[in-house]
């Protein structure tokens, strides 16, 4: 994600500095958001100059207009789930709303470090503080992160509230590979065969990420004799999606020591959605939104490129808002709420590119602006997303999309149920942490 300078909302905003400084001269903040760079309406267009209020400016007056009461809302960020942790368990930065990624939320869950929502497990709903989520929130969704389950036997929604989520592939160039070619993990190794793939992939500079990619390589033939039609196959693919033994790692470690180099070109984090635009590597491993991202630049620059979400599996992922211990539940429940009705929701998926988990009116509208085929158009194929939008919309789920635009940004945005059958959520490592930290730096100073 692009970096940008820090900016208290709410009215007054700083070119240059810190919560962490403010702090320090005593300013006081009714509310604090902690959140992802990049991850949310600012308010700005393409060039960063302000063309709008921002979601939290907007927030501001929305309180004042509900309550009549003026609050000082300050907003900061942060590069990586790491990070985020780290300056929390310093003492940095104590704010009342914070979104890390799941297995983070799972860490710091277990570790007692989380306000719990008013969430009640047998219905799966929340309380009222939060009515526009249980509203407009995706069926899909609630569904998938409802069932999964943290130490304490609660699950992610009961200290979470998905704000984006989607999958983890490949963004490619079509003209210099093959659509089959990156249609499975095994690409890394397989073309070790041929000299022309030397260095044109590229990985995440993430140690959870890239692990992923390794272990649908050593467990290959382990997951190919899985039953894809069983009830139990999510399941059973998450068991081994999510291994991390001694024997495992040592395993990981191997797999990606031996394209390192080769292969594949080095490890990035966020200049890859770039890098693959200017053809410095012909396939980037990416998060579906910085696909996203890259394809939409690249159709700028008269350059072409694609999404492929690989055919064993891949990672499901979200990032949801929590409240960390001591938070100011009432105001960050509100903020929370705030930006999960459809319209709201819009404005932050167009500035940010992810998928929402909030659907209705507003956000159909959207994806149909995006991507429905013209009624002049005749080459298209129907997506029927139905199981995504539910009873939030009139009429059918149904879309047309141009067939020139498989594979693309819609894809990206919205795959498959099929293919998110295929998809796992990331779990925390555990006590295991230390000794995959140990082996991520062997890889990347090998």
């Amino acid at each position: 994600m692009r970096k940008k300078n820090i900016t208290l909302l709410a009215g007054v905003s700083i070119a240059l500095g810190s919560l962490f400084s403010l702090a320090s001269c005593g300013t006081k903040y009714d509310l604090v958001i902690y959140n992802w760079e990049d991850y949310i309406y600012e308010g700005t267009d393409e060039n960063d100059k302000k063309v709008d209020d921002s979601l939290v400016d907007r927030f501001v007056k929305y309180h004042e207009e509900k309550t009549g009461q003026k609050i000082k809302v300050a907003y900061e960020t942060f590069s990586t789930n790491e990070e985020m942790y780290t300056e929390l368990s310093l003492g940095s930065i104590s704010p009342d709303v914070i979104c890390p990624s799941d297995y983070m939320i799972q860490r710091m869950a277990n570790e007692g470090l989380l306000e719990p929502f008013s969430y009640n497990e047998s219905t799966k709903k929340y309380g009222e503080s939060l009515s526009n989520w249980e509203t407009y929130a995706s069926p899909f969704i609630m569904d998938r992160f409802a069932n999964e389950k943290l130490e304490d036997g609660k699950s992610f929604l009961s200290y979470a509230v998905p704000y984006f989520w989607g999958t983890m592939g490949f963004t490619y160039d079509p003209e210099k590979i093959d659509s089959e070619v990156v249609n499975s993990w095994e690409c890394l190794w397989d073309c070790l065969k041929d000299s022309k793939f030397s260095k044109k992939f590229s990985l995440k500079d993430s140690m959870r990420d890239t692990y992923v990619v390794a272990i649908f390589h050593v467990y290959k033939d382990e997951i190919d004799a899985l039953d894809p039609t069983a009830a139990d196959y999510n399941s059973k693919l998450s068991a081994i999606f999510n291994r991390c033994d001694d024997a495992t790692i040592a395993k990981v470690e191997a797999a990606l020591t031996e394209v390192k180099g080769k292969t594949v070109y080095g490890f990035e984090v966020d200049e890859g959605k770039d890098e693959i635009i200017k053809g410095t590597y012909w396939a980037n491993l990416a998060w579906s939104g910085d696909a996203v991202y890259a394809m939409d630049g690249a159709e700028e620059a008269g350059k072409i490129l694609n999404y492929a979400l690989p055919k064993e599996g891949s990672n499901v992922w979200f990032d949801g808002w929590c409240m960390p211990k001591g938070a100011n539940k009432e105001l960050a429940e509100e903020f929370i709420d705030f930006i999960s009705t459809p319209s709201n929701a819009a404005l932050c998926m167009d500035a940010v590119g992810y998928t929402s988990p909030v659907v209705g009116e507003d956000i159909w509208e959207l994806v149909n602006d995006w991507y429905a085929a013209e009624e002049s158009e005749e080459d298209t194929y129907e997506v029927d997303l139905s199981f995504y939008f539910g009873e939030t919309i009139e009429g059918e789920a149904k879309i047309e999309i141009p067939t020139s635009e498989k594979g693309r940004q819609f894809d990206a945005q919205y795959p498959t149920e099929e293919a998110l059958k295929r998809c796992c959520i990331m779990k925390d490592f555990g006590t295991q942490q230390e000794k995959v930290e140990k082996m991520w730096k062997s890889v990347k100073q090998a």
